[in-house]
């Protein structure tokens, strides 16, 4: 029986396209297109948009086309600069869209665009999340101007302020007038009484008084992170995790010559009740410290020790066989760690789903064997910087495949870049027991030399692969079986011409190429791969030198798809060429 698609309830279409996923907004694009009920259907799907500076070039305003999202949820307007923003603001404020608004993201700019988020605030209270990270100059009246424009907020992120002013400006301003200070903590906890995630990392005047208002004024308070706040104390700490009854996530730096090595409770019975996830960044941890947070019984489930020391393998392995309900770890930088510390640790990782071991020298595959073995649920491996390939154990590697039976972990992730003694045979090994892989890194692996079709025949399912720096990779394998391939980073490769036509022949749902640097592609080549790769968005040619010069302009009018290319060399196109092409949707720049 024919049907008639048309026919479909809007309902059922929006249940169809929902099953895309949030995070499948670009292919909105493509389904727009087919008529105009799925723009219409599309349009009101979308929940988040991003505003770059090219929207004002192409079109004046963001007024013009933003209206047609009804039910936006998350404005980005981090990449614009500085006076599009205050403009953009006021432009949203006054439109239908800003009803809807949840999440606002204003980071990266010189200082914080106050009108516009107060004429934003005055017409949307349902904003709960302001982002303001990065903002070169941020200062006390910001956050008190913030929380009283924006009172219900419920998270914000003000860390690492670039501050850059000179030091003449102390003889004319107040030093709250460039940096926040605690009076501007003070005033933004007085206002935002619903907070419950706050990041104020790399302020460095913040003190203990910061803790204590927001313990005092900010009941709801759940996650706060304060790394590189080097004049907090233990005492800010301790008074923070008795007085929060809420809180659950806490990341922070702790040097014992300044902070003390005592422990995070005044009182294990009643602070922290509700912690599950604890952040400790380039500190000195001791073994009693960690028995300390053992003794109070807390529900962790995340934890975080990178570049800490001062405790021991023994300490650690105490610390694990208490919580080996642990979701994610962090031991980045734990240069005591050997492959007989993984073994032992991962027998009490029975829940764990991401682990980082980022620098630690120490450990090889049969780390990595150990944890793939021992850990069944495990999904994201970080292991860059490491000894992987190195006195390589055949034996133990068949003792694993017997200890998988259905040879099938759940791995979904292996960074595994920068390890110089990793060999084609090795990955090989790995990925063969990793047959869900989705994602790969093997960045500045020189030790591969060989085409990557055997891992990907083994791993079908990988979407997202790296091999920047691997002079010695030339292809992806050049048989005729499709890739799910979806983003493919190759900067500095070994990748010739055969490799890329491979790619293209192979790799239909192509979105994202970085071929940065890669010396042996040439003109042809490339207008195969654009030819047969119809979903590209993104394309990076800097510094391939043998191409044509005219191979940008070719590639904008031939592939509509493609929204951002880095061409070859900047000075390849003028200014009045770039904004030609950037009327036809797609952006030409050097980065």
């Amino acid at each position: 029986m024919e049907s008639n698609y048309d026919e479909l309830p809007e309902e059922i279409w929006e249940l169809i396209l929902a099953r895309l996923g949030d995070d499948h907004h670009s292919e909105f694009e493509s389904l727009s297109v087919v008529n105009k009920r799925l723009l219409s259907l599309t349009d009101r799907l979308r929940l988040r948009f991003t505003v770059v500076d090219q929207t004002y070039f192409m079109h004046g305003t963001v007024s013009r086309f933003i209206f047609r999202f009804k039910n936006l949820k998350t404005l980005d307007l981090s990449k614009l600069k500085h006076g599009n923003v205050e403009t953009a603001l006021r432009e949203i404020a006054r439109s239908s869209v800003a009803l809807n608004l949840e999440i606002v993201d204003i980071s990266n700019h010189d200082s914080v665009p106050i009108e516009g988020l107060k004429q934003l605030g005055l017409s949307n209270r349902k904003i709960k999340v302001l982002k303001c990270a990065n903002v070169v100059k941020l200062c006390d009246a910001d956050l008190i101007a913030i929380a009283k424009f924006l009172p219900d907020l419920e998270e914000l992120d003000i860390s690492y302020p670039r501050n850059k002013f000179e030091i003449d400006a102390l003889r004319s301003y107040s030093i709250s007038e460039i940096m926040i200070t605690d009076d501007g903590i003070e005033g933004l906890s007085s206002g935002l009484k619903n907070l419950m995630k706050l990041n104020i990392s790399m302020n460095p005047l913040l003190t203990d008084k910061s803790l204590f208002d927001l313990s005092s004024n900010c009941l709801c308070l759940q996650e706060i992170s304060f790394l590189k706040c080097i004049m907090i104390t233990m005492k800010g700490v301790r008074f923070m995790l008795h007085n929060s009854p809420n809180l659950r996530s806490i990341s922070m730096c702790l040097i014992s010559n300044i902070h003390g090595s005592d422990s995070l409770f005044i009182n294990p019975v009643t602070s922290g009740r509700c912690l599950s996830s604890l952040r400790f960044n380039d500190s000195d941890i001791s073994d009693e410290f960690l028995d300390s947070i053992v003794k109070a019984c807390i529900p962790l489930k995340s934890v975080s020790l990178s570049d800490c020391c001062k405790y021991s393998i023994d300490g650690l392995s105490s610390f694990l066989s208490t919580y080996h309900s642990l979701k994610f770890l962090d031991l980045t930088k734990n240069h005591p760690l050997c492959d007989n510390s993984i073994i032992a640790l991962s027998q009490y990782l029975h829940d764990l789903v991401t682990i980082k071991l980022n620098f630690c020298h120490k450990l090889t595959s049969t780390s990595l064997f150990a944890l793939i073995v021992n850990c069944s649920v495990l999904e994201n491996i970080e292991m860059e910087h490491t000894s992987l390939g190195k006195e390589e154990d055949h034996d133990s590697f068949m003792n694993i495949l017997n200890d998988l039976p259905t040879k099938a972990s759940s791995i979904k992730s292996l960074n595994l870049g920068w390890n110089s003694h990793l060999t084609d045979e090795c990955l090989l090994r790995i990925t063969l027991v990793c047959p869900k892989l989705k994602q790969l890194d093997v960045s500045a692996c020189s030790g591969l030399t060989l085409s990557l079709g055997e891992i990907l025949k083994s791993c079908p399912e990988i979407e997202h692969l790296s091999i920047q720096d691997c002079g010695g990779v030339k292809n992806i394998g050049l048989k005729m079986e499709p890739l799910k391939l979806k983003k493919l980073h190759m900067a500095r490769s070994g990748v010739n011409d055969e490799g890329l036509v491979g790619i293209a022949v192979r790799c239909s749902e192509l979105v994202k190429i970085d071929l940065e640097g890669c010396q042996h592609v040439t003109t042809s080549a490339v207008k195969f791969m654009v030819k047969n790769c119809e979903k590209l968005r993104e394309v990076n040619l800097m510094g391939c030198l043998n191409l044509h010069v005219f191979i940008v302009d070719w590639m904008v009018h031939t592939r509509p798809s493609l929204r951002k290319l880095i061409p070859p060399s900047y000075a390849v196109t003028t200014e009045s060429q770039r904004q030609l092409m950037l009327r036809h949707g797609c952006l030409v720049c050097d980065k």
